[in-house]
């Protein structure tokens, strides 16, 4: 694989992608990964520091009808086993992650009632173009994001991809914005499917 929406899910770039350092009780600076640089500035300058190794989790997600889908839709996460790490620079900001491990999601119509299951599980990358600002890019295989009215180039669309997806996702004082940056290979619209 994402975030994404995770990479995974990243699905909906809910995973707290800025927040990963020192945030969910996750192992944090472990030294068999860091190379010796230390976390957060610790006893080093002018590099990367990490990583940070964390467990994101997965909320459930509710949207609304029209917001993605033209009908209210609802995701459950039956299985979550996500590991992230992040490396950070000297002021402490996020600069890339990787997050992979297993990540199963049942998205519902809730119009309909009718539920399909998809793996989201693999690897996914996040990079921060800006440290210290609100925006990443998300990016892998294997991962899915919900593009709303107001994203674009694409909105309107549950995409899962199966080749390769890349999305800038900037979070501002009057929300979240996507951008669907590269789609590559096969992927699937869920409200679509959701729609059948």
């Amino acid at each position: 694989m994402v975030t994404l929406c995770t990479a995974m899910a990243l699905l909906c770039a809910s995973v707290a992608a800025r927040a990963a350092p020192g945030q969910d009780g996750g192992d944090r600076g472990d030294s068999r990964h860091s190379g010796g640089a230390g976390v957060r500035g610790a006893g080093r300058t002018g590099g990367w520091h990490g990583p940070v190794v964390t467990h994101p989790g997965q909320p459930e997600i509710d949207y609304p009808r029209g917001e993605v889908c033209p009908f209210a839709t609802h995701a459950e996460f039956p299985v979550v086993d996500m590991v992230q790490r992040t490396w950070t620079n000297d002021a402490g900001d996020p600069v890339y992650a990787v997050i992979s491990g297993p990540l199963v999601m049942d998205v519902t119509n809730k119009e309909t009632g009718k539920t399909i299951r998809r793996d989201l599980s693999g690897t996914g990358t996040l990079v921060y173009p800006e440290p210290g600002s609100d925006t990443h890019v998300l990016s892998g295989g294997d991962w899915g994001v919900g593009l709303h009215t107001s994203d674009r180039p694409e909105h309107n669309k549950w995409l899962v991809s199966r080749g390769f997806m890349a999305v800038r996702i900037k979070e501002g004082p009057h929300g979240t914005s996507r951008e669907l940056l590269v789609l590559e290979g096969p992927y699937e619209d869920l409200c679509k499917t959701l729609a059948r």
